[in-house]
């Protein structure tokens, strides 16, 4: 069970950051001058919602053992696998989709930060998931 717990973790920490991106990207291909405000509005925005996850993971180690075999963890490692996969796709589709030229390198940067902002805690739950292994 505690498995689902750091995918959980990386589930509610992703999606809100993949959502905060897309509406502030918008924004940066609309207008580029705005790069400083969008960029904090972001990471506002991940502060907040890293909250609960964050948690998770505390609660995942404080419960945290050894399981039994280790196909108890393909499941929500692939799980796992395909939110970065899904994270990674995402951004640099949206990176790359009706950027204006004036603006490509700061949407390039903006996409960056935010790509290793969304992976942060799927990263550490994968972790976990080989700390747990027998």
């Amino acid at each position: 069970m505690i498995p689902y717990v750091f995918v959980a973790a990386a589930t509610l920490a992703m999606f809100p950051i993949l959502t905060l991106y897309k509406m502030n990207v918008e924004k940066l291909k609309q207008d580029p001058s705005q790069h400083a405000r969008v960029q904090n509005n972001l990471m506002i925005g991940v502060a907040l919602s890293e909250a609960i996850p964050i948690l998770l993971i505390i609660y995942g180690y404080a419960q945290m053992e050894s399981v039994s075999t280790v196909s108890d963890l393909y499941l929500p490692g692939i799980i796992l696998l395909f939110l970065v996969i899904f994270a990674v796709l995402f951004i640099f589709m949206q990176a790359k989709v009706g950027v204006p030229e004036e603006a490509k390198s700061m949407i390039t940067q903006f996409s960056i930060i935010s790509l290793m902002l969304a992976l942060a805690i799927p990263i550490i739950s994968i972790v976990s998931l080989f700390m747990m292994m027998p």
